[in-house]
């Protein structure tokens, strides 16, 4: 209720002028020595959504959340309990998830080309977390990778279809001695 709350206070504040959603898919890539001590391969694939918030005509802000799907080489099994209810007991197998999720923030200056085409740069700061753990298990062992994003610049583009609708492309590099080494995306975005 709070987060409805605050966002409608955005929306209304007098600095919003407008609002963009978008839904990305990518794929990140990793400094070779953090996948290797970490047991994760180079390269995962990204989903996330993000959502702008215009506060002049070519500045905005931007929040995203998304998803890690990573190759994990250290996945691991390990037997289940689970009891259903008094008398039943269910043993089984079960595997290690190989999802992660990510969370970022950004400044981002928007340049419009001509009537089709658009061009823009953000900088900010993106977190990456990942937990190789078996879901829905309290007692399973579980492990907890931080993977060192931190401060990111990122150049895109975008083509427009409609006054609403843009098809865009997005490059991340990272600027902090991290994890992480670059990003790309492609995605959709809607203007409110």
């Amino acid at each position: 209720m709070r987060k409805i709350l605050l966002l409608s206070l955005l929306f209304s504040s007098p600095l919003v002028i407008g609002a963009e959603v978008s839904g990305y898919v990518g794929k990140v890539q990793f400094e070779s020595e953090f996948a290797n001590s970490a047991g994760l391969a180079e390269e995962a694939w990204t989903v996330d959504g993000r959502i702008d918030f215009n506060l002049e005509e070519h500045l905005s802000i931007e929040f995203g959340i998304g998803a890690l799907f990573l190759d994990d080489k250290q996945q691991f099994k390990q037997d289940v309990i689970n009891l259903n209810d008094y008398y039943y007991q269910d043993r089984y197998t079960a595997e290690s998830s190989e999802t992660g999720f990510l969370f970022s923030i950004a400044g981002k200056i928007n340049y419009p080309i001509n009537d089709m085409f658009s061009g823009n740069m953000l900088i900010g700061y993106e977190y990456m977390d990942f937990d190789r753990e078996i879901a829905y298990c309290d007692t399973c062992y579980s492990e907890s990778i931080d993977i060192d994003a931190g401060l990111f610049m990122g150049l895109g583009t975008g083509i427009s279809f409609g006054q609403n609708m843009e098809l865009k492309f997005q490059y991340k590099m990272y600027l902090s001695d991290g994890d992480v080494d670059n990003q790309a995306l492609i995605g959709i975005s809607f203007l409110m």
